[in-house]
C-alpha cells in the first residue's frame, strides 16, 4: 500500500534485489529470509518520510524491445507519482552475451532512463553499477568481471547525461556466496550500510 504521505523510492533489479539464495534446495522459497535483503535493511535504516517499493525478479535483464518498454512503463504507470527510481541491472545482460559488449548494455540503459523520464518527468533516476563478481585474475570467467568494470564507467556517463545519480557499487567490498554472483546475507548487510552512506550523500 503506497502512503501518500511518504516520498516513493522504487527499487528495480534482478536477483540481487530480489534476493536470491544459491544454496537454496528445491524445496525451500529460494530466497534469504526478508530482514536479511539488503532492501530491508534499507528501509530501516531511511527516514520514515521514504517508502521503498522493491521490485527484484531473478534473472532479469535490461528491456531492449519494444514490448519489453511498453510493460515495464505500463507498470510505472500505475503510480501517481515517483520521486525515486533506483535500477540495478547489468549482471546478466553481461552473463547472456556470447561476446562482450557493454556498451550496447549501456545503451539499455540509457533507454530505460528515456523510459521512465516520460511517464514519470519528476522522478530523480538512480543508477546503480552492478555488484563486483567474484571471478578473480585467472579465473576462466574473470573476462566478465573486466567488462563489469567498463559498464559501470559507461553507467557513471549515463547517468551525467541525463541528470540522474550513480552509485558505483562494483567498487565495493560485499562478501557473494561462491557462485561468485549472489549477496550472502553479510553481503546484504554490506550492500545496505553502502547503499545509505550513497543515499545520504545525495541528501536523500
Amino acid at each position: 500500500m503506497i502512503m501518500k504521505n511518504m516520498k516513493i523510492l522504487y527499487l528495480y533489479g534482478d536477483s540481487n534485489t530480489y534476493g536470491y539464495n544459491p544454496l537454496a534446495s528445491c524445496y525451500e522459497d529460494g530466497r534469504l529470509p526478508e530482514e536479511s535483503r539488503w532492501p530491508t535493511i534499507l528501509q530501516k535504516s531511511l527516514k520514515e518520510s521514504i517508502q521503498i517499493l522493491e521490485d527484484g525478479q531473478n534473472g532479469r535483464c535490461l528491456p531492449g524491445y519494444e514490448e519489453e518498454f511498453k510493460r515495464f512503463q505500463k507498470v510505472l504507470g500505475r503510480f501517481d507519482r515517483l520521486d525515486y527510481f533506483a535500477v540495478m541491472l547489468g549482471t546478466n545482460d553481461l552473463l547472456n552475451q556470447s561476446s562482450h559488449d557493454s556498451l550496447k548494455i549501456s545503451n539499455y540503459m540509457e533507454l530505460l532512463l528515456q523510459a521512465v523520464k516520460a511517464i514519470h518527468e519528476e522522478c530523480l533516476c538512480i543508477v546503480i553499477s552492478p555488484p563486483k563478481m567474484g571471478f578473480p585474475a585467472g579465473h576462466p570467467m574473470n573476462s566478465y568481471q573486466e567488462e563489469n568494470v567498463k559498464l559501470g564507467a559507461l553507467y557513471s556517463d549515463v547517468a551525467e547525461k541525463y541528470k540522474a545519480r550513480f552509485v558505483d557499487a562494483g567498487k565495493w567490498d560485499i562478501d557473494l556466496f561462491s557462485d561468485g554472483i549472489h549477496l550472502t546475507e553479510k553481503g546484504n548487510r554490506q550492500f545496505a550500510r553502502h547503499m545509505v552512506s550513497a543515499l545520504k550523500k545525495m541528501k536523500i
